[in-house]
């Protein structure tokens, strides 16, 4: 599995506006160019794209560079280019997960915030992104910026037959309504579309609750769980397309 996305930077943050996993033969190595070959038309997309994985945000470094220090510190030059990534920490756990089902296909990843930084769930900045959501619609400017930052979850038409949701647990409608509104949209217009969706989730919390409140599992988020957690997303994808999976 090779994994690509595209780096853009703004007021010294880091965003991945785009990434692709592509899951080619066992000796098949491409570069960042014939990957977008795959994916530079509708019809090249819908040949080889598979499916959508929503995430939280991305962590990730390009292939070459230290994923210890700051992008920004380094010599990397490639901003708004599709460059080779780093298959490492979540990456790799959703490389193992799938790479039977979706041989030889890309699958894409979708993040709900583009910022490629650490526990960005710190109350300050998920009161800014709530803030920024809240008007995202409006004309008037956001904190971040709406086009690297965030999704236009109104009109995103995820690629691929399924869509498997691992967001995590961290959205609460009564502290953030507006960072709920925006990730119920995403969901809801996956099943609207007749997508297949898929998730895991704590089986005590059950299947309808993991829905009402959003909250799809991922391993990075829940150490004490990660274990159950990467099994079911595992085990998910034993079938295709993936099933909603619960894990104990």
């Amino acid at each position: 599995m090779q994994y690509f996305g595209t780096i853009e930077t703004k007021y010294e943050e880091i965003f991945i506006t785009s990434s692709y996993m592509y899951f080619g033969a066992e000796d098949e190595v491409i570069t960042a160019k014939e990957l977008k070959a795959k994916i530079k038309s509708a019809k090249e997309k819908k040949k080889n794209i598979i499916g959508t994985v929503y995430l939280y945000n991305p962590v990730v470094t390009p292939v070459g560079y230290d994923s210890n220090n700051y992008l920004l510190d380094q010599d990397f030059d490639k901003f708004g280019e599709m460059v080779e990534l780093k298959g490492e920490t979540y990456i790799t756990i959703f490389k193992q997960a799938m790479r039977e089902s979706c041989a030889g296909k890309i699958v894409e990843i979708r993040n709900l915030f583009n910022l490629n930084e650490q526990n960005i769930d710190a109350s300050t900045l998920l009161m800014k992104f709530n803030d920024d959501l809240e008007i995202y619609t409006s004309y008037q400017n956001t904190e971040f910026d709406r086009d690297i930052m965030y999704l236009d979850a109104a009109n995103l038409i995820p690629s691929g037959k399924f869509v498997f949701f691992a967001w995590g647990d961290k959205i609460s409608q009564k502290e953030f309504p507006y960072i709920n509104d925006y990730a119920k949209t995403l969901y809801d217009n996956a099943v609207s579309l007749g997508k297949k969706v898929a998730f895991v989730y704590k089986k005590e919390k059950t299947e309808e609750g993991a829905i009402g409140y959003l909250q799809f599992s991922h391993p990075m988020q829940n150490p004490k769980s990660k274990k159950a957690i990467t099994n079911a997303i595992k085990k998910s994808f034993e079938q295709f397309p993936p099933v909603i999976t619960p894990y104990e």
